[in-house]
């Protein structure tokens, strides 16, 4: 289901035009009294035309102000539109964001993905609740001499603990330690949220990614992937 997109141009154009019409009264107003000024000036001392020309030059800036700020709020709308147009293609994809947390629903499973360096050897990874306790720790060996293949890695979780016991539905993190050949640790490992794209939704005029429950921005998101067509899927099962 895709929420509701909320156009703010329609405010903006709404205050130019109110500022356009409020000027435009303003104006009406002026020539009015300046008419009636015109009308009742003392013929030996008649008024300074300087001054009602520099309020006339004032109008006309004020007016192409307002002009200017109408030609900008099209083209800031049509910049959004094509934004917009551009997230509902995330709808129903796979997408992997730069974040190490992912919300687990009830009875459910949570998905992220890992992406290591050249020469690791083994990979031990955990996976925290929010308080920062592990509730689950797998360790794997390449079964290959050169060591783990490089490229991203999925890691399905079913949301239970080391002993079996399903997860309170929250929020958990992600953390992969790659090794060498000699038990060390490798830097460079990167870990992202892997999820489904189910909506769109707009706060305070920004719009964000729901995936798999959680709020992203779009330019969070590093991979985007086609949906499986089944369940069999690749990479780590925990």
């Amino acid at each position: 289901m895709v929420s509701s997109v909320t156009d703010t141009t329609g405010t903006t154009n709404t205050v130019s035009n109110t500022a356009a019409s409020k000027l435009a009264g303003d104006f009406d107003t002026f020539l009015t009294l300046l008419t009636t000024q015109l009308k009742n000036q003392d013929p030996t001392s008649p008024m300074d035309p300087n001054e009602f020309t520099q309020q006339l030059v004032q109008f006309s800036q004020v007016e192409q102000q307002i002009n200017m700020n109408k030609n900008l709020e099209k083209m800031i709308s049509m910049l959004q539109a094509g934004q917009n147009s551009t997230n509902l293609n995330f709808i129903g994809k796979v997408v992997d964001v730069d974040d190490k947390q992912v919300k687990l629903a009830e009875g459910g499973s949570a998905f992220w993905s890992y992406e290591l360096p050249k020469g690791v050897m083994g990979v031990q990874y955990n996976i925290l609740d929010s308080s920062g306790k592990v509730v689950r720790t797998v360790n794997v060996t390449s079964d290959q001499a050169s060591g783990f293949k490089p490229g991203r890695v999925e890691v399905a979780w079913d949301g239970k603990d080391g002993q079996g016991n399903a997860m309170a539905a929250g929020t958990y993190k992600l953390e992969v330690v790659g090794k060498d050949a000699n038990g060390k640790s490798v830097d460079g490992v990167k870990v992202y949220a892997r999820g489904y794209v189910e909506a769109l939704e707009t706060v305070d005029g920004q719009q964000y990614l729901v995936v798999s429950g959680s709020k992203y921005l779009p330019e969070k998101v590093v991979s985007v992937f086609a949906p499986p067509q089944d369940n069999s899927g690749s990479g780590s099962t925990t």
